[in-house]
């Protein structure tokens, strides 16, 4: 696996497909949430989670696979930069329609079916009870309203980009509209086009109102069943037809009783009188704005029908419903007067269906009687609403709005019909305009907002303050909203980026996310989408990519201002580590390769710490390679980066006595001087993270070919630090995990058996010498960048089985152990071990390098005394415990020291243990001369060739009676 959740890496895999995106079979689980201190580099642990989880994390790593797989479409092939920017035009289409199928899904799943989905259409009932039946099949899919909620925000955010990216990127080589002189003969349709064409501004105003009219017809509940509380209040049964019912009645009655005929004069004292709605006086007559002209009311019943009728209206209007829908509608209650009086200029979001086919001047009369009826006539709030969309009013407005889209709805109408009217009046003769717009007044909601560039800033700023939007608007879907409203993303997205190292750098430092800018920077974290949010996150992230790559193909990015754009990237760095710990680490490097700079392999090198499979490594490596990211320069990066990132601190200490293998216990005659049990300390569970990063960034060497020369320099580099360190443990698992052996079997192809004899590296070294080995790419310069290497493993191979020689030693003098052969033939193989181990140790350790190096004159005086004393007492030991052979090689390490040429014998003088060294070789000599020829195992020399070359003989230590 690549990380805690099974998986078959979907997304950008090698060799399979994605698993099938279920739209129907949703989660009511959101994502489990992650504590922020998780996101730290060096944290790889995956909090444990329920099933329930597992299906939330299943479902997050779903839609985070898919827009992956969107995203991959955009990453390699070479295109213009025109077919690019449509290119991601399309990506940005591509992800509204996967909200809107979630959106679907999910209210499929909930049985709320809408007459008008997001992109479909159930015009019939029997589709409808279709639909229905099969929303009852769906199994387990009880979908929460959050969610849904979650997803249609979601859905507007990807509709509005999808809307206003390619007005404000356009391709620079489009042919500009050509505007057409005036002619009495243009209607108000081909004014309305050709304005939309020449105005920037308005085709922005215009694709957000198509949103938020959109948005409103998916999201709200059918306008019948709006409507329905109303219409039972107007006590008309099933009827919503024929007008007002009550008041014709109560009027025919009351002309039946006292025998009046014709129309009702409302002023004669008798009408006054008998005809009255309570305590108020009542219409006397039924044309539309009676109500209004003789500022009368209606039968109570006809008031809740009279509003019922209005609300509609404005619900028509607000979800941008076609003049046909409206008329349609309106013809179903007998009230299409209703219908004529809004089909000037609708403003539908389809506006193909029905186009306004009046003169200008008509226009500019119509929109001002509307607006007189928005401030000064009608019975009702909604009847005033709707005049005051159709005028362009706010205010009139305003007062029915009840969330955010309302209010930016109101505004943006007002003052995209503003703009019309101006463009209407300049587009007009002006003495025909004059007398239209000083006899009647018009709502300049232009005038009104003020600054032109400015405007939407300021509307949704207001937005945070009004009582009825000030929560909604500070939720972090309706702020990054509203920065795609303002146009200013690419502020939120760093202001973003701040809030979300302020909030990885609270109680921690946070390499992977840091903090920028001053502390005391207002940011309000609240506003923004917080790093438990990984769906906000997602969504965010993509919406940042989309934007940058906009920027580059306009050549807007911020070059000047580096610092800008790293605060940015945290968005990037805090969605990969999401990917991280929600097991999607097959999708990382799409992501990082997104990031400039270094910051790209740095964010990516701390977030696979935790893939330790082999083969999944090599996953991510063909896939940095597909995304044409630079393998071999993030294979170096990783251990570069983390020795530049911890250096070791300065330590004066003279390297003399820091370490030791001897006990303090007198030596004896049987076992020498005895070496100390477990003296490389016990081994911890889990090495320190910086220690086991490190390793692993060598390992990931192994999986590539070449880089041979980079792979010995840093790992000489990092056994030198645990070396100096005196961190053996570490030391150790790197000799166990990254073998020089096994470097040359996968790098050149030369294998041989190292697990017990040294002498590989010589033959190795020989054969380089003689040429032997250039089809292998290994000359003599290869073998000297292995040296050091190879040298360091050495020294911690000999003290690991030295340790474990002294291990068996405290057990053979254990009187309660009982030790056999198999105990004593472990013995000596560990014996033999270091034998092997310590011919490069003793043959000018460290001395041959390719770059002059302090640190090795350090690591020969603080291991090498210490080293050769211990390695005197193991063949002690060895000596009186399986075979005198071992003696006798004591005797032959005495005189091999003791060589004029010999550069040991000059570290351990320089310690100053010279008297102990030669302590050693007198206690073994004495041991020789009493010992028998007793063996109990391997360990010796076992080959009388090798003692005739050596001129040995047992017989002249035997001591004889």
């Amino acid at each position: 696996m690549l990380a805690r959740r099974p998986q078959a890496t979907h997304g950008l895999q090698f060799g399979g497909q994605s698993p099938p995106s279920d739209l129907d079979d949703q989660s009511t689980q959101l994502v489990p949430s992650i504590e922020p201190q998780e996101w730290l580099e060096a944290d790889n642990f995956i909090p444990t989670v329920s099933p329930v989880d597992d299906d939330a994390v299943d479902e997050f790593a779903q839609d985070a696979e898919e827009f992956a797989k969107r995203l991959d479409s955009l990453s390699i092939v070479r295109r213009s930069p025109a077919e690019r920017r449509a290119e991601i035009f399309k990506l940005v289409d591509n992800y509204y329609h996967y909200a809107a199928d979630k959106v679907h899904a999910l209210r499929k799943s909930q049985g709320q079916l809408y007459r008008t989905g997001l992109g479909r259409s159930y015009d019939a009932s029997s589709q409808d009870s279709m639909d229905l039946d099969d929303a009852d099949n769906i199994p387990g899919s009880p979908a929460s309203a959050e969610m849904l909620r979650r997803w249609e925000l979601e859905a507007q955010t990807w509709d509005l980009l999808r809307r206003l990216l390619p007005l404000r990127y356009p391709n620079k080589t489009s042919l500009k509209p050509i505007r057409h002189d005036v002619t009495r003969f243009q209607s108000c349709a081909e004014l309305w086009d050709e304005f939309l064409q020449t105005d920037p501004i308005a085709q922005e105003r215009k694709a957000v109102l198509e949103c938020l009219q959109t948005s409103a017809d998916e999201s709200r509940i059918d306008i019948d069943e709006l409507v329905r509380d109303y219409q039972q209040r107007a006590e008309r049964g099933d009827i919503i037809a024929y007008g007002w019912l009550h008041t014709r009645s109560a009027i025919k009655m009351q002309k039946n009783l006292q025998g009046w005929s014709g129309a009702l004069d409302p002023n004669a004292s008798d009408v006054v009188q008998k005809l009255r709605n309570g305590s108020n006086p009542m219409v006397t007559q039924l044309d539309p704005d009676v109500a209004t002209r003789q500022n009368r009311k209606l039968q109570p019943q006809d008031e809740y029908f009279e509003r019922a009728i209005w609300l509609g209206c404005y619900e028509l209007l607000r979800r941008g419903r076609s003049i046909a829908e409206i008329r349609d509608w309106c013809v179903e209650r007998t009230e299409v007067w209703r219908a004529v009086s809004m089909s000037a200029m609708p403003l539908s979001k389809n506006e193909s269906e029905g186009r306004f086919s009046c003169d200008p001047l008509s226009m500019l009369l119509w929109r001002r009687t509307c607006f007189a009826l928005a401030r000064q006539g009608g019975t009702d709030d909604f009847e005033r609403a709707v005049y005051g969309i159709l005028s362009g009013d706010i205010p009139s407005v305003e007062k029915i709005c009840e969330d955010w889209d309302d209010f930016v709805f109101a505004h943006y109408n007002a003052l995209l019909r503003t703009q019309f009217d101006a463009y209407l009046m300049k587009r007009s003769p002006p003495d025909s305009t004059a007398s239209v717009t000083q006899s009647f007044p018009a709502f300049n909601a232009v005038q009104f907002h003020g600054d032109a560039a400015s405007v939407g800033e300021r509307l949704v700023k207001s937005l945070e303050t009004n009582s009825k939007t000030s929560a909604e608007a500070k939720t972090p879907m309706k702020t990054l909203q509203a920065a795609i409203l303002s146009n200013s993303l690419d502020q939120y997205t760093y202001e973003l980026g701040l809030a979300l190292g302020n909030l990885a750098n609270k109680d921690n430092v946070s390499a992977l996310i840091p903090r920028f800018g001053s502390q005391d920077q207002d940011i309000d974290d609240t506003k923004f989408v917080q790093p438990t949010d990984h769906s906000g996150l997602r969504v965010l992230v993509h919406v940042y990519l989309v934007l940058s790559s906009l920027e580059k193909l306009q050549g807007g990015m911020h070059k000047e201002l580096p610092e800008r754009l790293k605060a940015q990237e945290n968005v990037v760095s805090a969605y990969v580590t999401t990917l991280r710990l929600t097991g999607l680490t097959d999708l990382m490097p799409l992501y990082c390769r997104q990031m400039q700079g270094d910051r790209a392999f740095f964010t990516l090198s701390r977030n696979i710490t935790g893939v330790t499979d082999t083969r999944e490594r090599e996953i991510l490596l063909k896939l940095m390679e597909k995304l044409e990211m630079d393998v071999a320069e993030f294979i170096q990066y990783q251990p570069r980066s983390l020795l530049q990132e911890h250096p070791l601190p300065d330590d004066h200490q003279p390297p003399f006595g820091r370490f030791t293998v001897l006990s303090k216990e007198p030596p004896t005659i049987k076992y020498g001087r005895p070496l100390k049990p477990d003296f490389l300390g016990e081994p911890p569970e889990n090495l320190n993270d910086i220690d086991e990063h490190l390793i692993q960034s060598l390992e990931w060497f192994l999986l590539v070919d070449g880089l041979w020369h980079e792979l010995f320099h840093y790992g000489t580099a990092i056994y030198k630090r645990f070396l100096k360190q005196f961190n053996l443990h570490a030391a150790r698992a790197l000799s166990e995990r990254v073998r020089c052996a096994e470097i040359f079997k996968r790098k050149a192809g030369i294998i041989y058996d190292d697990n017990e004899d040294a002498s590989w590296f010589d033959e190795v070294r020989a054969s380089a010498a003689a040429g032997s080995l250039e089809d292998n790419g290994i000359g003599p310069e290869e073998v000297a960048a292995a040296q050091n290497f190879f040298e360091m493993e050495c020294l911690i191979r000999a003290l690991d089985s030295m340790e474990t020689v002294a291990s068996s030693e405290l057990l053979a003098q254990d009187p309660t152990e009982q030790v056999g052969r198999d105990f004593w033939s472990n013995v000596g193989l560990e014996v033999r071990r270091i034998k092997s181990f310590m011919r490069p140790i003793l043959n000018n350790w460290l001395m041959e390098s390719i770059e002059e190096d302090e640190d090795f004159t350090y690591l020969r005086d603080a291991y090498l005394p210490e080293i050769i004393i211990g390695y005197v007492s193991v063949l002690h030991f060895a000596g009186t415990t399986l075979t005198r052979d071992n003696l006798l090689e004591c005797m032959e390490l005495a005189s091999v020291i003791a060589k004029k040429d010999a550069d040991v014998a000059a570290v351990i003088m320089k310690a100053g243990r010279m008297k102990e060294l030669v302590e050693g070789f007198a206690n073994c000599s004495k041991a020789l001369a009493i010992s028998s020829n007793d063996k109990k195992g391997p360990g010796g020399i076992n080959s009388k060739r090798m003692m005739r070359e050596h001129g040995w003989t047992r017989e002249l230590w035997s001591v004889k009676k």
